[in-house]
């Protein structure tokens, strides 16, 4: 898989509504949340989810690497019945199809 370019984490909320990252003593903004006409709970949600998005990617794909490589081969992923492997196989899918959305220029 491509290599992300992301703005490397740790991004955090500052301010109302503007996820920041630390470039090396100095905040970059990544972005600003629009809170539209919805509550402002969702826009709390959303805010929360972007500042996550760098530690979220890096965790799927420490998590799809050990699927690849066969270290995660206990438990359900070990099971041979059929809804167990077909429903990690589609929990496998969408891991790798959220990881390809992440990266720019890769289909999903």
């Amino acid at each position: 898989m491509t290599a992300p370019t992301f703005t490397p984490p740790p991004w955090r909320c500052i301010g109302h509504r503007t996820i920041a990252a630390d470039r090396g003593g100095r905040l970059v903004t990544i972005c600003e949340v629009f809170s539209g006409p919805g509550p402002l709970e969702e826009a709390d949600a959303n805010e929360a989810l972007i500042a996550a998005a760098p530690a979220l990617y890096l965790a799927a794909a420490e998590v799809a690497g050990w699927i690849d490589s066969g270290f995660l081969t206990v438990g359900v992923l070990a099971d041979t019945s059929p809804a167990r492997v077909a429903a990690c196989g589609r929990a496998v899918d969408a891991l790798a199809a959220a990881l390809r959305l992440a990266v720019p220029g890769v289909a999903p």
